[in-house]
């Protein structure tokens, strides 16, 4: 209990927390009045008396320094004043009242002293470098703290005064570790700690502090958040690549300059063991000594990045890329990089032996090549001999039915000519009927001169067509105007579809030929004479399709595949000698010179036919 009363004081004179001087000069009073209230006791004998005069006197002198001795004085004169009223007034009472004066006084230097240390203790927190505070040891607050330190922490300096060091630092075991090691009279006590802001953000610190007397503890801090965010992330970093290193499928390792190892990755341990304490030519080739020459010390020596190739006692080839680097501690290591290769060795001797090989097939083909060089000259002037015998027979061919269809032309067309008029003349009914025969026969084969003739000029080599931009429906009006008469008497119809305007490239002969052809061809094989044909035509980006349908007899799948053969004719049965069978050849010879296609269709017997072919289409100028 004793010392807990002086403590409180003391405490008290230290801080130097007091109220305005009216309130010690009504402290003085309340003594006086205690005084006029005791005075039937001689002052001497009453120590509380005096105590209750001591006590402001003390308290005045040392918070208000000289003003406190003079207010000391002035309680002390007012207590003399009522001591001299009383009868017989002893005059040892000046004694106490001179006490009083020294109690002051000396209270007042006291005073001084303690406001020094104190202006002192708050220069040195205000004027240092970084953050710095006081701590009180008893109760954990703050007595002072400069502005980088409360700027730090988004606080004021009036916020922090007397704030409990536990609202910015939370970590019991941090402070007592700091407590312990900052006791008086010892060395500084310093600790890496974290704070917390006003905000509530943390802001780690590096603290340190040296006990000022047995209460205060002067402190000093320096922010080292950012050290420590760099600090997290790079162990962050590294944790990331060290993982990233184990996952690789070649074996990864830091070795140092003593053949030691300071990181292998799991690819390494899985193959050699754990190196940790071992050397490298221990773990990778279970040998005592270092390899001759060794790799790992060129690269250190030369300091520059070194690859080569060894072979494990487990019979796989492994390839070696080392690069030297510094450490950020400074010390020299080597990184390296092992793939194994074992299948891509394996392959490269293959590969040797497949070219050794190889090399021996071209030298065979070598001779090969020269033998088939000779063959091929032999060869070629076969060519060139057969190739003149072929166009000389192709040219003999051409001349033999020139001139055979000039010959036979030539006797034919007076024979053409006269039968008519004889039919005219002669009357016996049996020998008309002959001549008839005959006409029929002479006409057949006036017309098959003229379509072989006309087929022999397709099939040739040198024939040059006559190209210009043709109205395609012009042209088959063309056509159609020499059927006009045999149209009209066998009462067959024909509907030309043809869009006007649509323009092809092509031979205006030929392509009267193959309207021709085609026509005639549609009307031979109507049924009674009698019948439509229908010709239809359309553009397909650069192409015209013409189709010419008729309501004939009609085509079996085996005469579509043979409409267009020499000689065939569709109808076998009929063997009235109306056509030689080379129409539908030609009208292909003609649209294939052109660059088209033509190919029929048919639904079946009696149902008729279709003929379609396509010709270049262009623009109508």
């Amino acid at each position: 209990m004793a010392p807990r009363m002086v403590e409180t004081p003391r405490r008290l004179l230290q801080g130097g927390d007091f109220e305005e001087p009216v309130k010690v000069l009504v402290a003085g009073v309340s003594g006086a009045a205690i005084l006029t209230a005791l005075i039937i006791e001689a002052p001497g004998t009453n120590p509380i008396l005096w105590a209750l005069l001591f006590i402001p006197a003390a308290l005045a002198g040392y918070r208000y320094r000289e003003k406190g001795i003079v207010a000391a004085a002035v309680l002390g004169l007012a207590a003399l004043g009522i001591v001299a009223l009383r009868p017989n007034p002893d005059p040892a009472v000046i004694l106490p009242f001179t006490a009083m004066i020294a109690l002051a006084s000396l209270t007042s230097t006291l005073g001084y002293s303690v406001e020094r240390e104190r202006v002192r203790r708050r220069d040195a927190v205000e004027l240092a470098p970084s953050g710095a505070f006081l701590l009180g040891r008893d109760d954990g607050t703050i007595q002072e703290a400069n502005r980088a330190f409360a700027e730090c922490l988004g606080y004021t300096r009036e916020e922090l005064k007397n704030l409990p060091i536990s609202k910015i630092w939370p970590h019991a075991d941090d402070r007592a570790d700091f407590f312990r090691l900052a006791e008086p009279g010892g060395k500084n006590a310093a600790v890496e700690t974290r704070c917390v802001g006003r905000d509530g953000a943390s802001h780690w610190f590096v603290l340190s502090g040296r006990s000022l007397d047995d209460e205060t503890i002067s402190c000093r801090i320096e922010d080292i958040t950012r050290y420590k965010e760099t600090e997290a992330a790079l162990n962050a970093e590294r944790r990331r690549l060290l993982s990233v290193l184990d996952t690789l499928p070649a074996y990864v390792t830091l070795q140092r300059e003593d053949h030691t190892f300071r990181f292998a990755n799991r690819a390494f341990r899985e193959t050699f063991g754990n190196p940790e304490g071992r050397l490298c030519y221990e773990v990778l080739r279970n040998s005592r000594r270092p390899c001759t020459p060794c790799n790992g010390t060129l690269v250190f020596t030369l300091w520059s990045p070194r690859q080569w190739e060894w072979d494990h006692m487990n019979g796989k080839t492994y390839e070696v890329h080392a690069y030297p680097f510094t450490d950020t501690d400074g010390t020299p290591l080597m990184l390296q990089l092992g793939i194994e290769i074992t299948q891509r060795v394996q392959a490269e001797e293959a590969l040797k032996g497949i070219a050794g090989n190889l090399q021996a097939k071209n030298r065979e083909l070598e001779v090969l090549r020269s033998q088939l060089y000779v063959v091929n000259q032999d060869l070629d002037a076969m060519v060139r001999e057969r190739t003149a015998d072929v166009e000389k027979l192709l040219a003999q061919k051409d001349e033999f039915i020139s001139q055979l269809g000039h010959d036979l032309k030539t006797p034919l067309t007076p024979l053409v000519a006269l039968m008519p008029g004889i039919l005219a003349r002669e009357q016996d009914p049996a020998l008309r009927r002959l001549l008839e025969i005959a006409g029929r026969n002479v006409t057949y084969m006036k017309d098959l001169v003229q379509k072989t003739l006309q087929l022999a000029r397709m099939n040739s080599l040198y024939i040059e067509l006559d190209l210009e931009p043709l109205d395609l429906r012009t042209e088959l009006n063309n056509t159609v105007r020499n059927y006009a008469v045999s149209f009209k008497e066998k009462a067959i119809t024909l509907n030309n579809n043809i869009p006007p305007g649509l323009t092809v490239r092509a031979d205006r002969i030929l392509l009267g030929e193959v309207f021709d052809n085609l026509i005639a061809n549609a009307v031979k094989y109507m049924p009674n004479g009698t019948g439509t044909i229908t010709i239809d035509a359309a553009r397909e980006e650069g192409t015209a399709i013409v189709s010419v349908r008729d309501t004939g007899i009609g085509m079996t799948p085996e005469q579509l595949d043979k409409a267009f053969i020499e000689f065939y004719k569709a109808d076998a049965s009929r063997h009235d000698l109306n056509s030689p069978g080379l129409g539908l050849t030609i009208c292909r010879r003609i649209v294939e010179r052109h660059g088209g296609r033509i190919w029929a269709e048919s639904p079946g017997e009696g149902q008729g036919s279709t003929i379609i072919f396509t010709l270049e289409a262009i623009e109508a100028t």
